[in-house]
């Protein structure tokens, strides 16, 4: 049975975040998310779960005592996305909780009704460190977080965590509503912090001893393969573990002086490349080969201006010669390029969509058309804009080894990949002396491409110089 629909914004992650006192980067910038394995900002895993319990509440008023809860993360939610919130009763005295979006499973939480269980664990009456109020997550390194435990006080009142819950509140108890927005400040904030995915809760209710508005922590296992860490909680009337994910931090590019010894100081010299994307990954590295290599680099940014002009100080600072400038691909190429003082002899595209989003169905049609709005309409787009001001210019596109190995979920990718070869090929065909140079990528390190498990990836240097070198070949 369907209880609710919503879409989260960017307001109400605000709201969380000052209540629940998480404000990692995930959720609420943008510019760092994009970033992540995310790619975008996401709804707070424990919002999704109040919000459900909220609904439930709402819908089967008179709800006997909660015994114990148990959350699991398995996708994100993005903002924007229509979230269903529908519940199942499994057997008597329990109920199970889908959180899904067009029918694909993204959190499950599964509760079983009765009396309160247990009482406050030992370990918490231990003496333990208080952990004090920050404005920003810890930046812990995974080696550093065996061992950790603390003390963290509730972020909000109990009347403001009633007033944002009030049904959930009054069936749970305000305290307990506060325990569990504390779990997300714990992860998120504290224990990892900075690069943390919230995964797993597993908490029953609990007498408290002392009724402190404060949630206890003590980290009780590490795994270096999964980049796992594992916590025992409890307070606000809650006891039990949770379970978080150390993801991994943004991939740091080589510095223009380690790749001096790869390229000759003249070996680009008197071209200037156009790097659609160059703020980060691909782009930022193939704008750092090119002005070693003594060429001039134009970096564009959508979101990340500050990611670029990072690199371009970067790149001024070794001596090369780079400019960044605003780019949207999906508005048109022609009045953006006309701001340029200088005509790109050379083009390189490197611009993508968030790649990774869960779905039901092996194919969306709409997640397709996304796709082709980057990968062909946006390249043919520049194409021709470019064209129009040097008929001699040379692109790159970067294509995938995914167009044939197509993994679970790249449906749509890959088709529009697929498509974007098809293009090239044409233009390669039809518009002489223009040309571009396409190569199929494997899978190479980036920031959407990292995981939390170690996976086996291409050097990204090894695999781009030999096409960048191909691509400054031309015109010929």
């Amino acid at each position: 049975m369907k209880l609710a629909t919503r879409e989260f914004n960017y307001a109400d992650q605000e709201q969380f975040a000052s209540v629940s006192g998480d404000y990692n980067p995930i959720h609420v910038n943008p510019v760092h998310a994009r970033r992540t394995q995310a790619g975008a900002p996401v709804v707070h895993g424990i919002n999704l779960l109040l919000w459900g319990l909220e609904a439930l509440a709402a819908a089967r008023p008179g709800l006997p005592p909660l015994r114990s809860l148990q959350m699991r993360s398995n996708k994100f939610v993005y903002l924007g996305e229509s979230a269903d919130v529908a519940f199942t009763e499994p057997r008597a005295g329990t109920v199970q909780l889908n959180i899904s979006v067009e029918g694909a499973l993204r959190s499950k939480v599964t509760m079983e009704f009765g009396e309160a269980v247990d009482d406050c664990p030992g370990w918490s009456a231990t003496p333990l460190a208080a952990i004090p109020p920050i404005s920003a997550p810890l930046d812990l390194a995974f080696e550093d977080i065996a061992g950790r435990s603390g003390r963290i006080s509730f972020a909000t009142t109990l009347e403001d965590a009633v007033k944002m819950f009030p049904l959930a509140a009054k069936w749970l108890g305000g305290r307990r509503i506060a325990m569990l927005m504390a779990s997300t400040r714990l992860v998120g904030m504290v224990c990892p912090g900075l690069h943390s995915i919230y995964g797993e809760l597993s908490v029953k209710t609990c007498a408290e001893s002392d009724l402190l508005d404060s949630l206890a922590f003590r980290v009780v296992g590490t795994d270096p393969r999964f980049h796992a860490v594992d916590q025992e909680i409890t307070g606000g009337g809650l006891t039990g573990t949770v379970k978080s994910f150390f993801r991994t931090p943004p991939v740091q590019q080589p510095s223009m002086e380690s790749l001096a010894g790869f390229i000759g100081k003249t070996d680009f010299a008197d071209s200037i490349a156009l790097i659609v994307g160059g703020s980060r990954g691909l782009g930022e590295l193939t704008a750092k080969v090119i002005a070693t290599g003594g060429g001039r680099v134009i970096i564009t940014w959508k979101t990340g201006q500050d990611d670029a002009e990072r690199v371009a100080q970067e790149i001024r600072s070794a001596g090369g010669a780079c400019a960044a400038v605003a780019y949207d691909v999906q508005n048109p190429a022609a009045g953006q390029l006309a701001a340029l003082d200088i005509q790109p002899t050379h083009a390189y595209y490197f611009a993508t969509p968030t790649i990774y989003r869960p779905q039901a169905s092996i194919f969306a049609a709409e997640r397709l058309k996304d796709f082709l709005a980057v990968y062909v309409e946006g390249f043919w787009d520049l194409a021709q804009a470019l064209r129009a001001r040097q008929p001699r210019v040379s692109l790159f596109y970067p294509s995938s080894t995914f167009v044939t190995e197509r993994p679970r979920g790249m449906t749509e990718y890959a088709m529009a990949k697929a498509a974007g070869e098809v293009l090239c090929a044409d233009i390669n065909r039809s518009l002489a002396p223009m040309h571009v140079t396409l190569s199929r990528l494997p899978r190479l390190r980036t920031d959407q491409t990292t995981s939390v498990t170690v996976v086996e990836m291409a050097d990204a240097l090894e695999a781009l110089l030999p096409n960048i070198r191909e691509v400054q070949s031309w015109p010929r």
